[in-house]
C-alpha cells in the first residue's frame, strides 16, 4: 500500500500533508504547492502503517496532525524521517477553521491547508521524561481523588448511624483507632452492614496510601536520576509551600523553561492571568483568570500559594493588600500568578528563593533523595554544593539553625516593609520611592548579592542584641 503519490526523479516540489488521527483508522490528505488535493487515503492506525508512511516522506514534505492520545508516539515515529512534522492545538485549530460539515477527510484537508498557509497553532512536544512525569501525576491525581471520595463517605456512614466523634482528623492516629474499634464492635451501636462497608473503606484507603507512596517514589527517582531536573527541583524546593509533588508537578507541566521568553508568559501558560475584553471605542475590561493551559499546574500553583502567603516577604504583603479589597480567594490566585513568575526567574537564573528558610529547604530536599535511594538503591549527591565562598553569616559568632532562621525571617520582614511602602507610595501617585534599604536592596528588583549584604547586616545586629542579654551566672 502506497500512502503518498510517487515522486519523479529530481522532483523537489513541496507537499503539505494533513493527518487526522483516530484510535482505529486515520485519514490522510495530500496537497501540492498550489493547494490542490493530489491524494487522499484512509488506513488503519497501526505502528506498521505509520512506519510505512515515514518511509515515503522526504525533506520536501510537511505533515500536520492534531494532539490526541496517541499523537506523541506517532510524532516521534515520524520525526525519524527528513520531513517537517507539525503538531497543532485542536482547540485553537477548531477556532480558526470551524465548519458546519465535519468529516475526517475535511479535517485532514484543513490541517494541510493551515500548515501551507502558516496559520497552524503549534504545540510543544514534550520529551519522554517530561511526558512520563505528566502521566505519573495524572495517575496520582486520580488516586488522590479516589481517596478523598472514600474519606468523605465515612462521615456520612457515621451520621446515618447517629455516631458522633470529636476528632479533628478522623483519619489521624486516634480517629483511625476509633474507626477500627467500631468495625470490631458487636453491639447495636452501628448497623452490621455499615460496619462491613466501613471496614472495606479502611482497607481500600490503606491500599491507596501504599499506591500513592509508590507513585511518589517513582517520581522522586525520575527526578533525582536526572541531574538537570534534580537541580531545578532543588531550586523550587527553596520556595515555602513547594514540596516534591508541587515542584516536580510544575516541572512536568513546564518542560523546557527556555520555551518561555519572559516570566509573565509562564503565568499565562498556567491560565493565571486575567482575561481582557476590548472592542471598538470601549475601554478594556479585565475579568476572571483565563484558566487556559494546564489545569494541573494551575491547581498546584494555587495549593502552594496557600502556604506561600504566610511566609514573610513581599508576597505576603501582596496577599494582605489584595485580600482587603477582593477577598481571600482572589488574593491567593494573585500570589499563585506571582509564584509562576517566580518559578521562571529561579529556573532561568539558576538561583534559590531569596526569602527561603534554609533549614526548611534542606528538610525538604533530603527526603526526596531518600525516597529515590529506596527506590533505586543508589545514593545521589547532596543538594548543598561545595561553597565557593564563605556564607553570609560566617565569622559572626552566631550558631544554631534556629538563630539563622530567625535572621532570615527578620531580613524578609524588612524587605516586606519596604515593598509595602513602595506600593503605598505608588498608589498615592508619587514618582520617587519613599523608602529604600540602607544597603541598596530593592525588593521590586531583588539581586542576590544585595540580599547577602542584608543578611550580614541583620546578623550583626542580631549578634549585638544577643550580647546585651545578660547571661545567667553559675554559683555554688
Amino acid at each position: 500500500m502506497s500512502f503518498l503519490p510517487p515522486r519523479a526523479a529530481g522532483d523537489t516540489a513541496l507537499r503539505w500533508i494533513g493527518l487526522d488521527l483516530a484510535k482505529r483508522e486515520s485519514q490522510l490528505v495530500t496537497l501540492n504547492a498550489d493547494g490542490q488535493q493530489i491524494a487522499a487515503l484512509r488506513f488503519p492506525t497501526t505502528r506498521e502503517n505509520i512506519q510505512l508512511l515515514r518511509a515515503e516522506l522526504t525533506e520536501f514534505d510537511t505533515i500536520a496532525l492534531e494532539v490526541t492520545t496517541n499523537s506523541n508516539a506517532i510524532t516521534r515515529l515520524l520525526q525519524q524521517s527528513p520531513a517537517k512534522i507539525l503538531t497543532s492545538n485542536p482547540i485553537r485549530t477548531k477556532m480558526i477553521a470551524s465548519a458546519k460539515i465535519k468529516t475526517d477527510k475535511i479535517d485532514a484537508r484543513v490541517l494541510a491547508e493551515l500548515a501551507r498557509a502558516g496559520y497552524l497553532p503549534l504545540v510543544w512536544l514534550p520529551d519522554p521524561d517530561t511526558e512520563a512525569l505528566r502521566h505519573l501525576f495524572s495517575d496520582r491525581r486520580s488516586l488522590v481523588d479516589r481517596r478523598t471520595e472514600l474519606k468523605n463517605t465515612v462521615p456520612s456512614i457515621l451520621h446515618r448511624n447517629l455516631l458522633a466523634y470529636e476528632f479533628e482528623d478522623l483519619f489521624g492516629t486516634g480517629g483511625r483507632q476509633w474507626l477500627e474499634q467500631l468495625c470490631e464492635a458487636t453491639d447495636e451501636q452501628c448497623d452490621r452492614l455499615d460496619r462491613l462497608r466501613l471496614r472495606a473503606i479502611l482497607i481500600e484507603l490503606d491500599r491507596l496510601e501504599q499506591h500513592l507512596q509508590e507513585v511518589e517514589g517513582v517520581i522522586a527517582a525520575i527526578v533525582v536520576e536526572r541531574p538537570h531536573v534534580r537541580k531545578q527541583l532543588d531550586r523550587l524546593l527553596s520556595i515555602p509551600g513547594v514540596s516534591l509533588v508541587v515542584g516536580a508537578g510544575l516541572l512536568a507541566a513546564i518542560g523546557d523553561i527556555k520555551r518561555f521568553s519572559y516570566a509573565k508568559q509562564l503565568g499565562s501558560y498556567f491560565g493565571l492571568v486575567p482575561s481582557t475584553y476590548q472592542s471598538g471605542d470601549t475601554k478594556a475590561r479585565h475579568g476572571r483568570i483565563t484558566k487556559t493551559g494546564r489545569s494541573d499546574a494551575r491547581w498546584l500553583a494555587v495549593e502552594a500559594a496557600e502556604h506561600l502567603r504566610k511566609a514573610p516577604g513581599p508576597l505576603r504583603a501582596l496577599f494582605q493588600r489584595v485580600s482587603q479589597k477582593r477577598g481571600h480567594n482572589v488574593a491567593v490566585v494573585a500570589v499563585a500568578r506571582k509564584l509562576a513568575e517566580l518559578v521562571w526567574h529561579l529556573l532561568t537564573k539558576a538561583e534559590d528563593f531569596l526569602y527561603q528558610k534554609p533549614k526548611r529547604t534542606q528538610d525538604k530536599r533530603s527526603p526526596v533523595r531518600l525516597m529515590a535511594r529506596r527506590r533505586t538503591g543508589r545514593k545521589t549527591p547532596s543538594a548543598e554544593p561545595p561553597l565557593a565562598k564563605r556564607p553570609a553569616l560566617y565569622g559572626s559568632g552566631l550558631k544554631g539553625k534556629k538563630v539563622k532562621a530567625d535572621i532570615a525571617r527578620l531580613a524578609a520582614e524588612q524587605s516586606e516593609a519596604i515593598y509595602q511602602a513602595i506600593v503605598e507610595h505608588r498608589q498615592e501617585g508619587k514618582d520617587a520611592r519613599p523608602l529604600s534599604h540602607p544597603l541598596g536592596f530593592d525588593p521590586m528588583h531583588p539581586i542576590s548579592a544585595d540580599w547577602q549584604r542584608v543578611l550580614e547586616k541583620v546578623g550583626e545586629h542580631y549578634a549585638e542584641l544577643l550580647a546585651r542579654v545578660p547571661q545567667p551566672s553559675i554559683t555554688d
